[in-house]
């Protein structure tokens, strides 16, 4: 039998992406920390639960990679993005 009422998500456009990733206040921690967040999110294409569990460890800067731990507990390697 076919699944039935499984709607696809809604996509924002590029406009409001970028309007949602330059509204945090980044002269403030908070706001930085939410910007940074925000540019990751879009630049690697991680699930926010991969995000929120991402430990400082796990990020290779010099790499240009985020290791990350993903669905049933697999471990993934995420090319980070030029600006994020």
């Amino acid at each position: 039998m076919p699944k039935i009422g499984r709607s696809l998500p809604v996509l924002l456009t590029e406009n409001e992406v970028l309007q949602l990733i330059k509204a945090p206040n980044t002269k403030k921690p908070l706001g930085f920390r939410d910007r940074t967040m925000l540019e990751l999110l879009y630049a690697t294409g991680l699930r926010v639960s991969e995000l929120v569990k991402l430990e400082v460890k796990q990020v290779k800067l010099n790499q240009g990679y985020l290791r990350v731990m993903g669905k049933g507990d697999k471990e993934r390697l995420v090319p980070k993005g030029q600006y994020s």
